[in-house]
């Protein structure tokens, strides 16, 4: 892979990463409770969904999907499913003392359950399997061996998906004391679910 190819892949997938998505308001979400440590989960979880997304699309996954209606159908509507399931558990979060400990909750927020969060918001969305299987093509030099230029690709992704996980963890986790010092972390909490709710509308309607 030369050197343009790589730089420009990088940007590419920079930009996407900048724009707020379903993952992004997650991390925001843990980031604001457990605290950027906890958080660690989080991220580990969006890699190896977008791991595995980009495995499928590497098998030609993705090229069935586009071409089978009822496949994608089905795949677009258990990532809605889930994502209406998180917003209308934020939008029933209550209001709490002002003194509440972001960091250690009680009875919730383990490691493995932020992990499994993050792995299904990530792996339930059919349209990053396709994205996937759109944009490799673009960066890929048919003529060289193939199997190190997906590395590549998967590799760069993994990063950049990571540090942007923990960039809007900690962004959100930084907020947290302030909005807990007034009493308005459920009001994040519900904007957030908001958010996801129209998410899984958005997903579910759209062609």
């Amino acid at each position: 892979m030369s050197p343009d190819t790589f730089l420009l892949y990088l940007a590419a997938i920079l930009l996407i990463a900048i724009s707020p998505g379903p993952m992004a308001m997650l991390s925001m979400s843990h980031g604001m409770h457990f605290g950027k440590k906890r958080t660690l989960a989080t991220a580990l979880g969006s890699v190896l969904a977008a791991l595995c997304l980009m495995l499928a699309s590497a098998a030609g996954l993705g090229a069935l999907l586009a071409a089978t209606e009822y496949g994608f159908t089905v795949l677009k509507w258990c990532g809605a499913a889930y994502l209406l399931y998180l917003g209308i558990k934020l939008l029933l979060t209550r209001a709490h003392p002002s003194d509440i400990k972001l960091e250690t909750p009680k009875g919730k927020g383990t490691g493995l359950d932020l992990f499994r969060q993050a792995f299904l918001v990530g792996i339930s969305n059919p349209k990053d399997l396709l994205f996937f299987a759109a944009l490799f093509p673009q960066f890929i030099d048919m003529t060289a061996p193939q199997g190190p230029q997906l590395a590549i690709l998967a590799c760069t992704w993994a990063v950049v998906d990571f540090s942007f996980v923990m960039i809007y963890a900690s962004l959100a986790s930084m907020l947290a004391p302030k909005l807990c010092a007034s009493n308005r972390l459920h009001w994040f909490d519900r904007t957030s679910g908001g958010v996801f709710v129209s998410l899984a509308t958005l997903l579910a309607i759209k062609n």
